[in-house]
């Protein structure tokens, strides 16, 4: 009830300005075109032989699109965590938030599970404008063999979210850090270039974001692989999933412990 309560009244929030829907659709079409057009001038057209022996995928709209929806959807849950625990930490409604019998962790859920679906319902259009764009070949089995494998990485990042929801707690505004947390795993997760061009050490060091085995998968997918050609990487996955929540519920009930003492209000 609680759950579904919060994710109405974020609903309602986002939609009500339908501006801010144009803007983020526009955003994120222009942040994708500018990346897809550079690769392209570099690799000297739209296919790249070296892209394909280095990834399995040639053709680099479509190895661009894949990873930067990817990355968009991902990071979703942690600017939930970040600016949404910080938005009512300002208005001063989350400290009787707090005190109502809900319980925090339900709250926050409430909170990345409504901005995610809003993040899906976005790149769901700018993905879809991409195929058109780019003349992409889309089938509705490679859809639907990608999704349990994008819902995994998400339900890895749902679990790390929630360091960023103790720490935003803690520490008021840490909207910097979790930015420059953003753009490393949209760098070592090879969302626009292939990571053996990495030192071997960032690449040992990239096997840790779900996002770079997730986009591997699903790339794999796309190119005609099955589950069992890809399968090490499904593993990993999966591995992932539980470090992660882990990691996630210890430092944030770490840091509630603290914020407990200090207050929750005084931003």
């Amino acid at each position: 009830m609680i759950l579904s309560a919060v994710v109405e009244k974020e609903f309602r929030m986002f939609f009500r300005y339908p501006l801010r829907v144009i803007s983020s659709i526009l955003v994120g079409i222009v942040f994708l075109l500018q990346f897809v057009f550079f690769g392209q001038a570099v690799l000297g057209g739209r296919y790249s032989a070296l892209l394909e022996v280095s990834t399995g995928m040639g053709d680099y709209p479509t190895y661009a699109l894949i990873g930067y929806v990817l990355w968009w959807v991902s990071v979703s849950p942690m600017e939930a965590y970040v600016w949404g625990v910080r938005r009512e930490l300002q208005r001063g409604t989350f400290e009787m938030n707090i005190l109502s019998p809900a319980k925090i962790v339900e709250l926050l859920s409430g909170l990345a599970i409504s901005w995610l679906l809003m993040d899906s319902v976005l790149m769901m259009i700018v993905f879809a404008i991409g195929v058109v764009i780019f003349a992409i070949p889309l089938t509705l089995l490679i859809i639907l063999k990608s999704l349990p494998i994008v819902v995994a990485s998400l339900i890895a990042f749902l679990g790390f979210g929630f360091v960023f929801a103790g720490l935003v707690m803690m520490l008021k505004n840490i909207g910097p850090f979790a930015q420059i947390f953003e753009f490393a795993m949209l760098f070592f997760s090879g969302v626009f270039f292939p990571l053996n061009v990495m030192p071997k050490a960032m690449i040992a060091f990239s096997k840790l974001f779900p996002l770079t085995h997730a986009a591997a998968v699903v790339r794999g997918l796309f190119v005609g692989k099955g589950y069992l050609e890809v399968w090490g990487e499904v593993a990993w996955l999966l591995v992932l999933i539980p470090v992660y929540w882990g990691i996630g519920y210890l430092i944030f009930k770490w840091a509630e412990r603290i914020t407990r003492v200090i207050g929750y209000g005084g931003y």
